[in-house]
């Protein structure tokens, strides 16, 4: 059943052409992604198609009721009963609430007023595990139309079926979730080498032949002066048949070439490979170890004793619940305090949130090249898979947007003289394509990584080890890489499914350290003991 159908949606901001979609549908069952770089005007659209926002031309028409989940915002909508329950949602105006429960509000209000069509701007903005598995559900059997856009990659697969891209202000509509889309968009780039290469080998085929022919036609003497009139006459006519023919077939060669559907060439993507001349290697066994260390802001001790040990090379994620002391360990690593040991020789670079390490009066690229052992060209090919053009890096840091400056800031990190890195939340304010692009530079990257992180893909995909602030003694615990995209072997599903429950009990921890009511501590003492024992469970 149609719900929602658009045509010719034109949309400028100044001189630039932000959207130009020729049509879209949405029938009741989908449930789709929108999908694009920062600033390609997704948000725009949405609001577009919610009522919420003018276009500069559009046809709309809508079949049923939509209910609109902004970024967040602070909104006062009434929300009771289950509703409120299932989604935790606190009692009390959005002033008193954290951004988590802010927008848990805003959901829970949105699927309030059963609606036909429910369209979500990065719905899971500060929501925990929890809340984005919840979100999940609620999505996953929505019987209406769902469209929705958000930087949560694992989400994106689970509820999506189809992707809208939206690039260059035009609209692509591919089938299946985010992973299969990716596919479709490497088959098309295949299939464009493939036919640029042909491309390429008809037309210098045919230029052969044209150059061929045409020499032919030179090699055509003229006659020789010994020859009688009668006989040059004879030669000169036979001559000029010939040389006329081959000048004809020539010019055949080259209309053909002209004709020839020109195809232009892919771009090509260089891949990450950091200078290891360059690098300062870091000859150490092991990069940082914990020694029964407290985690601690003076004299508040967040937990008493944190075990384990990272092997050089490693890339540790630390996980749990906010305020249980995942940031204050990081900085306790960058700053060698509390009873750690980093190794001696170790490097330490640490991207914080707050992004303090870019000097406002230098450009972006100076910004990296005054800290960095590698070329220029390298430092601008890192900035380029972090989506900043050949222009962009000239800009000024005191310019630059919040997405820009986080960009920026995690590049002078990976491109410093350093070996050991220390990353608290680098995927925050990142679009899907930018978290690819930073997973695939924190892959390339040959020195050691500790990263603070709610991220589920960027654990799964890059992490070869995991500290839970979950457990009351958090330790370092290896996690086994298999290599294959998506694809476990039995070991590898209770691995996955062990970490799932880490994530788990560092939400619960966390939402059982602040809760008021007796029977909210109940359910929640509950819900932690059960994980425990699940947890207790794939570890036999």
């Amino acid at each position: 059943m149609l719900l929602m159908k658009a045509k010719e949606i034109k949309k400028s901001v100044g001189a630039r052409e932000l959207l130009n979609i020729k049509g879209l549908y949405l029938y009741k069952g989908d449930r789709v992604g929108l999908v694009g770089n920062n600033g390609a005007g997704k948000s725009t659209l949405l609001r577009i198609l919610a009522g919420e926002g003018k276009a500069d031309l559009a046809t709309l028409e809508t079949y049923g009721s939509v209910a609109y989940v902004p970024q967040l915002e602070n909104e006062n909508e009434a929300v009771a009963g289950e509703l409120a329950s299932k989604w935790h949602v606190p009692d009390g105006s959005v002033q008193t609430m954290s951004g988590g429960e802010q927008t848990r509000k805003k959901i829970a209000a949105a699927l309030a007023s059963d609606p036909h069509i429910f369209i979500a701007d990065e719905p899971t903005s500060h929501l925990d595990i929890d809340g984005i598995e919840q979100l999940e559900k609620e999505l996953t059997a929505f019987n209406g139309a769902v469209l929705l856009t958000s930087h949560d990659k694992v989400l994106v697969n689970k509820v999506c079926t189809t992707i809208w891209e939206l690039e260059d202000g035009c609209l692509t509509v591919y089938e299946g979730n985010y992973d299969h889309y990716l596919k479709q968009k490497q088959a098309n780039k295949q299939k464009a080498h493939k036919e640029y290469e042909a491309f390429v080998q008809e037309k210098n085929r045919l230029e052969q032949a044209a150059k061929q022919i045409q020499a032919k036609s030179a090699k055509i003497k003229k006659a020789p002066s010994r020859m009688g009139n009668s006989e040059a006459r004879l030669h000169k006519r036979s001559s000029g048949v010939q040389k006329a023919k081959l000048n004809r077939a020539a010019e055949a060669m080259r209309t053909r070439i002209e004709q020839l559907e020109v195809k232009e060439k892919p771009k090509e993507v260089e891949p990450i490979r950091f200078d290891m001349a360059q690098f300062p290697t870091l000859h150490s066994k092991r990069a940082v170890q914990f020694q029964g260390c407290p985690v601690q802001i003076g004299a508040n001790i967040l937990k008493a004793n944190v075990h384990g040990e990272v092997p050089t090379g490693a890339r540790l994620a630390i996980i749990g619940p906010n305020g249980s002391g995942k940031t204050t360990l990081a900085r306790q690593i960058v700053d060698r305090s509390g009873g750690l040991h980093v190794a001696a020789p170790a490097k330490v670079g640490f991207f914080q949130q707050q992004q303090e390490n870019l000097h406002e009066g230098k450009t972006v690229l100076e910004n990296m090249i005054e800290d960095s052992p590698y070329t220029q060209t390298f430092i601008r090919t890192v900035l380029s898979r972090l989506a900043f053009s050949r222009d962009e890096v000239d800009k000024k840091a005191a310019v630059l947007s919040g997405g820009e400056r986080v960009r920026a800031s995690l590049a002078k990190v990976f491109l410093s003289n350093c070996n050991v890195l220390v990353l608290d939340e680098p995927t925050n304010y990142l679009d899907i394509a930018t978290k690819d692009s930073l997973l695939e530079v924190l892959k390339a990257y040959p020195g050691t990584i500790c990263f603070v992180t709610h991220e589920r893909a960027l654990i799964d995909d890059l992490a070869t080890h995991i500290l839970s602030f979950a457990d009351e003694e958090p330790t370092v615990k290896m996690v086994a890489q298999d290599g294959k995209e998506h694809k476990r072997d039995g070991a590898e599903e209770v691995k996955a499914a062990l970490l799932a429950v880490e994530l788990k009990l560092s939400e619960t921890l966390g939402r059982l350290s602040t809760a008021v009511d007796e029977h909210e501590k109940q359910e929640l003492d509950q819900t932690f003991q059960q994980l425990l024992a699940e947890k207790r469970r794939l570890l036999q």
